[in-house]
């Protein structure tokens, strides 16, 4: 690799990182970034390979396999607003006298929001531990820094469990980075990643800061602008019909914090109560929303964490319910919920992930 190379991150990096810039403005920034890394690296994605190759089932939770890490870096939205929480995150945690120590459990194939960093953090400003399930990924990630000249920056990866890794005692992270999720919190191992950690270092800054689950009523036909073919200038914003009910859940440093010596697979979740009446042009969906870190967000439709997901079950819903939720931890993570109707008893508890589709 030339020094041009290095240069051409570095010079990439900035650019993403000034803070006037809009994610919109950064696609060309965000795609460059990705073709970069999928030409460096010595893994590659297979035209002809199950993407789902790979995958490891842990108890916590659902490991994406090496190729699948490696397609995150197509969502461009995600990959921008994540490299730049990290680097307020890392600006954040500095201190005199040594630096920032972070944590990255599940760094993929990349180590993508790590490496641009590297170019613009000196190894005496912040360093980064890598963590990944799968060798393959900590293997790549590793060549791919030291090809780059930036081995300097790594103080040690393991090929570990993120959700019962034991953090030694001398190398408590100032940050913790882990984008492990899927939409709606389900079947990825954010959560477990994140709960370890976190009461393990209590006092780190985590990335994202956090993420929510929250219920609204759409209107389906409201959620897009349909346009001619022939249609020319600007795209029209599109006039949402909803109806916010609140959030469900939450995933931050401090909801860790409450959940401490909870025993048992389910973590508390909140309530809505759906409006009566309910007209017939709503229907309840759930919203991710991920504050990646300060100014930093995903909002729906960014990337596929944030597309909304519709309730899909069994009741007609005729307004006045209420849906009560938990989540449940385990090798399956996921929101489960039980409707009460306005005036019968409680349903069974059923899954989330049972009812919504591609979640």
């Amino acid at each position: 690799m030339a020094d041009h190379d290095l240069e051409a991150l570095a010079a990439i990096t900035r650019e993403i990182l000034r803070p006037e810039r809009e994610l919109g403005d950064l696609i060309p920034q965000a795609q460059a970034l990705r073709d970069l890394f999928e030409r460096w690296t010595h893994f590659r994605i297979a035209p002809d390979r199950d993407i789902a190759t790979g995958q490891t089932r842990l108890a916590g939770g659902l490991a994406i396999s090496p190729t699948l890490a490696a397609m995150c870096a197509r969502e461009l939205f995600r990959t921008l607003a994540f490299i730049r929480g990290l680097a307020q995150a890392v600006t954040d945690a500095a201190q005199p006298g040594r630096p920032v120590r972070v944590l990255y459990a599940g760094c993929g194939p990349y180590a993508l929001l790590a490496a641009p960093l590297m170019t613009v953090f000196s190894p005496e400003q912040v360093t980064f531990a890598l963590l990944d399930i799968h060798q393959e990924c900590l293997d790549s990630a590793i060549a791919l820094i030291g090809t780059l000249g930036l081995s300097n920056h790594v103080t040690g990866s393991v090929c570990t469990d993120a959700t019962s890794y034991r953090i030694p005692t001398d190398a408590a992270p100032d940050v913790v980075v882990s984008e492990t999720m899927a939409v709606c919190l389900r079947n990825e191992p954010q959560v477990s990643i994140a709960r370890n950690l976190l009461q393990q270092a209590p006092t780190a800054r985590m990335v994202p800061q956090s993420v929510s689950v929250d219920v609204a009523l759409l209107n389906g036909a409201k959620e897009f602008v349909l346009l001619a073919p022939d249609h020319e200038g600007d795209i029209p914003l599109a006039e949402r019909d909803r109806i916010h009910l609140g959030t469900v859940f939450e995933l931050s440093s401090d909801t860790i914090r409450r959940w401490e010596g909870l025993d048992g697979e389910h973590l508390p979740a909140g309530e809505v109560t759906l409006p009566l009446p309910l007209e017939s042009r709503y229907r309840p969906h759930l919203l991710t929303r991920i504050a990646v870190y300060g100014d930093n967000h995903l909002r729906d439709y960014d990337c596929s964490l944030t597309v909304p997901q519709p309730l899909r079950c069994k009741h007609q819903f005729t307004g006045g319910e209420t849906i009560r939720f938990l989540y449940k931890a385990g090798a399956h993570p996921e929101l489960v919920y039980a409707i009460q109707p306005r005036k019968n008893g409680i349903r069974p508890l059923e899954s989330l992930g049972h009812h919504i589709e591609n979640a």
